[in-house]
């Protein structure tokens, strides 16, 4: 009986491997050389590249898979962006990829010469596909280098699987943001309607950088938006066979604020310096907010690197693929403080340095840049703070009539900001308030990203967008809150 027993187990366990075999086997299926050249590509592929068909689980479809170079070597993971070659954004640089690594480049779900099927296109769904492509295709963690739309994929696969990556590579990364202040650079259309005073519609006209866009008085409290989130069934009937936005609207929507929070992979950030699509700040930020990350800019390159400068963006590529994480300083402030700052009536005009008080005032396109004071006081004005240190005062931002922007501000104060008729964009703010971080005497909008709030009322993330008529705002920003 023993025996018997002991071969059932055996022959149930040789089954078993078996049907596992084949079924593993059933999810890839290599193309020929007469089905490669069915495919058109617009950029032909080399003749030793391996092309195959992966049936991933998390929609149920077909993507196409390339394979170059020696699987013996590092493995590379690329992931290409929005667009209709997917892939193929890669295909310049990747012969030169593949004489030191062993690549891997997919067409994600709807996209290029993927199937397109039904589901949300989101990040969170795309990083599970891209683990049952590690999973399957890669012996051991890979470094993964992502573009725009597939930056913002890596780095959410980073997050959640970081035990199956080596190195994160971002490439003008895209979505990042919260989805106002993502959308607000590339929509440029003047904002006609506003609860905002003429003054400061006239001057969001007038500079480009401040404009807010028709998509703007949509995403702040939007229905249709919440629908789209909330129904499967409204968002299949809306994007229809449209992958594209569906990928689009699925990007915006995600928010990044805990995966940058917590990430501990090293991570690489290549940026154009002229991206439009996905502007510097983006990048300036996460650099900032990453615990392990650093930054390099290629000058006056644009949203596509890869193609507009590949062997620049090659030998920046190499360094993060073969170097480690540099300590970088940023810029020196003087020690010398300076009482009381005053810009009047000034323009285009940037100023750094070590100040008690700072007071802005009809002062347009202003940059305070690596800036440390006590306090600053802005009023019908449009400035920029970058880098910029407030700490020591009772209230550390006053702000009226006027449009801000902050990009890694520190404050440390009894109240924070406070805002009265203006527009507030900050990325990357860190608040530390004993009081409260944000008061709004009169109608004001306020987006935050990938920012943090401590003070007695919330204490945590902040990454989303408000309309705010008057009082204390702080406790308004738990909604914000998502794992």
């Amino acid at each position: 009986m023993r025996l018997l027993h002991f071969l059932y187990i055996c022959c149930f366990a040789v089954f078993s491997v078996a049907a596992q075999s084949e079924s593993t086997a059933a999810r890839s299926i290599q193309l020929s050389s007469q089905q490669i050249q069915a495919l058109n590509f617009e950029f032909l592929p080399k003749d030793d590249w391996q092309f195959s068909t992966f049936r991933e689980s998390v929609f149920n479809s077909s993507m196409l898979v390339l394979e170059v170079g020696d699987k013996q070597a590092p493995p590379l993971l690329l992931v290409h962006g929005l667009g209709v070659l997917g892939m193929q954004d890669w295909f310049s640089i990747i012969p030169e990829l593949s004489k030191n690594y062993y690549i891997v480049a997919i067409d994600l779900p709807g996209f290029a010469h993927s199937q397109s099927p039904d589901g949300r296109y989101s990040p969170r769904n795309y990083a599970k596909v891209l683990a049952e492509v590690v999973d399957y295709y890669m012996t051991k963690p890979p470094s993964v280098v992502g573009h725009s739309m597939g930056g913002a994929v890596s780095l959410y696969f980073a997050g959640k699987y970081s035990e199956k990556l080596n190195k994160l590579v971002l490439v003008d990364a895209a979505g990042i943001l919260h989805k106002v202040a993502f959308i607000k650079p590339i929509s440029n259309v003047p904002k006609p309607n506003s609860k905002l005073p003429a003054f400061i519609s006239t001057k969001l006209a007038q500079l480009n950088d401040f404009t807010t866009g028709l998509i703007e008085e949509g995403a702040i409290d939007s229905y249709l938006s919440e629908l789209l989130q909330r129904s499967d069934g409204a968002w299949k009937l809306v994007m229809g066979d449209t992958p594209n936005m569906n990928a689009a609207l699925s990007l915006v929507e995600e928010n990044f604020s805990y995966i940058v929070a917590n990430l501990t992979t090293e991570t690489h950030i290549i940026w154009g310096e002229s991206d439009a699509i996905a502007p510097l700040r983006t990048a300036k930020v996460l650099n900032s907010q990453l615990a392990n990350s650093e930054l390099a800019v290629l000058p006056g390159v644009g949203h596509v690197p890869m193609k507009q400068t590949p062997l620049a963006f090659l030998a920046l590529l190499d360094k993060a693929l073969t170097g480690a994480i540099q300590d970088v300083t940023s810029g020196k402030v003087t020690d010398k403080q300076i009482a009381t700052f005053h810009c009047e009536d000034q323009h285009s005009r940037e100023f750094t340095g070590h100040y008690r008080h700072m007071i802005i005032e009809d002062c347009h396109n202003v940059l305070l840049k690596d800036v440390v004071a006590e306090s600053i006081r802005i009023k019908d004005s449009l400035v920029r703070l970058e880098n910029v240190t407030l700490a020591g005062a009772e209230l550390a931002l006053n702000i009226k009539r006027s449009v801000v922007e902050l990009t890694n501000v520190s404050i440390d104060a009894e109240r924070a900001i406070k805002l009265n008729e203006s527009r507030f964009d900050g990325a990357g703010v860190m608040i530390n308030a004993s009081k409260h971080a944000m008061s709004v005497v009169d109608d004001s909008n306020i987006i935050f990203s990938l920012s943090t709030i401590n003070s007695p009322l919330y204490q945590g993330l902040a990454h989303d967008a408000i309309e705010a008529e008057k009082g204390i705002v702080d406790a308004r920003f738990k909604s914000s809150r998502t794992h």
